[in-house]
């Protein structure tokens, strides 16, 4: 059996194609789960919609918790509860699916929250001074976090527009330093053109997710 944990970050609660208005990364995760369930109905399922039930954003609370002030340890174990089950179902999951819109050229807020709930010392990652590389992931390296996005634009992963895309980069960057290497990436574009262009890129991006689903189920890339 595989566990797989879905999150979805878009604001409109709505899937492209199904829903007037409605979102390109969720028909994007809702594709994935589709194409894996036709072949392994077996699956378990844990779903975040984080667009729609947000995660309060830490605070100087959670701060003081987190770093061993709190006035008591009940205190400060009730401050952590939720993040300690955001990092509970990332440490369950075998494969993490994240639909993810690019809003004005970054993810949306509350998935940074969400990030910063898992970034936790002795919790998802180790320091230790006295070695070459301080830092290191404590989640299992043999998770797979499949990174579905939507853009408005288009050409953000070409040479000359790297510094115009903070989605990718912040989300790689964040899930590499918890352990989690196994990363792949599929982007709709084209969303503002829209048209043949917009057609094309969903046509294109549908596809290679139908093919991830396959590689992944085969182990190819596992």
């Amino acid at each position: 059996m595989t566990n797989i944990l879905k999150i979805d970050t878009s604001l409109r609660s709505g899937i492209s194609g199904t829903h007037p208005h409605g979102s390109l990364s969720r028909r994007l995760t809702e594709l994935f789960i589709q194409q894996w369930r036709e072949n392994d109905s077996s699956i378990d399922i844990k779903y975040r919609d984080l667009g729609q039930d947000p995660i309060p954003y830490i605070d100087e609370e959670w701060i003081i918790s987190e770093f061993g002030y709190a006035e008591s340890e009940e205190k400060a174990q009730q401050r952590l509860k939720l993040s300690d089950e955001l990092i509970e179902e990332i440490q369950w999951a075998d494969v993490i699916v994240l639909g993810v819109p690019m809003y004005n050229f970054g993810p949306p807020a509350h998935l940074k929250a969400y990030i910063d709930h898992l970034v936790r010392m002795n919790k998802t990652y180790s320091f230790d001074i006295t070695q070459a590389q301080p830092y290191s992931g404590l989640i299992d390296d043999q998770k797979n976090l499949v990174l579905l996005s939507a853009r408005g634009g288009h050409d953000f992963d070409s040479a000359d527009a790297p510094f115009a895309n903070h989605v990718e980069p912040a989300i790689k960057t964040a899930f590499n330093f918890i352990g989690i290497k196994k990363i792949h990436e599929i982007a709709i574009e084209h969303q503002e053109t829209g048209g043949t262009l917009l057609e094309n890129s969903i046509l294109a991006a549908e596809e290679k997710t139908r093919t991830l689903v396959r590689n992944l189920q085969t182990k190819t890339t596992l």
